[in-house]
C-alpha cells in the first residue's frame, strides 16, 4: 500500500534508504540513496550507494583521498540491500522536499529500509574528512561525538 505523499514526506529522516533514478547521476539506472540530513530550508542531503567497490576504491586512491571516505554497508533486513554496498563520501546529492514528493507521486522513488546509527556516523565522518565536500555542506551535517 502506498502512503499519501504528505505522510511519506513527513517520514523523511536521516538514515532512511530510498531507491530511485536520479537526474543528478550520469546514468538512468536507479540507485539507492541514504538520507543524511534535512535542513530548516527543507533541503534534503543524500548519499548515493553503489556496489562497485573497485571503481570507487580506484577513484579514492588515485586522488589520494582519505580511506574513511569509502563506507561499507553489509546487507541486512533493515537496510534493504541484497549485497555489499558502499557509499563514496566524496559526493552528495541535494533535493528539495518538493522534488522528492514529485518523484514519490510519480512512482519513481520508494522507501526500502534504514541504515544503522553506526553506518550513518561513518558516512558523516567520511564526508567531513573529504576535501571534495564544501564546508557549507559539512556544516549542515550533525556534529559527531
Amino acid at each position: 500500500m502506498k502512503l499519501p505523499s504528505d505522510i511519506f514526506i513527513a517520514g523523511l529522516a536521516p538514515g532512511k534508504v530510498y531507491y530511485f533514478e536520479s537526474e543528478q547521476l550520469s546514468t538512468n539506472i536507479p540507485h539507492y540513496f541514504i538520507c543524511l540530513t534535512i535542513n530548516a530550508d527543507e533541503l534534503v542531503i543524500l548519499a548515493c550507494c553503489t556496489s562497485q567497490f573497485e571503481k570507487r576504491k580506484r577513484f579514492i586512491e588515485s586522488r589520494n583521498l582519505p580511506h574513511s571516505t569509502l563506507v561499507w554497508i553489509s546487507p541486512n533486513d533493515e537496510n534493504g540491500f541484497s549485497r555489499d554496498t558502499f557509499v563514496d563520501c566524496n559526493s552528495y546529492f541535494d533535493y528539495s522536499k518538493e522534488e522528492l514528493k514529485r518523484l514519490y507521486e510519480s512512482d519513481i522513488l520508494s522507501f526500502t529500509g534504514e541504515v544503522s546509527e553506526d553506518v550513518l556516523v561513518q558516512i558523516y565522518i567520511g564526508m567531513k574528512d573529504s576535501p571534495l565536500i564544501e564546508e557549507a555542506i559539512k556544516d549542515r551535517l550533525p556534529e559527531i561525538g
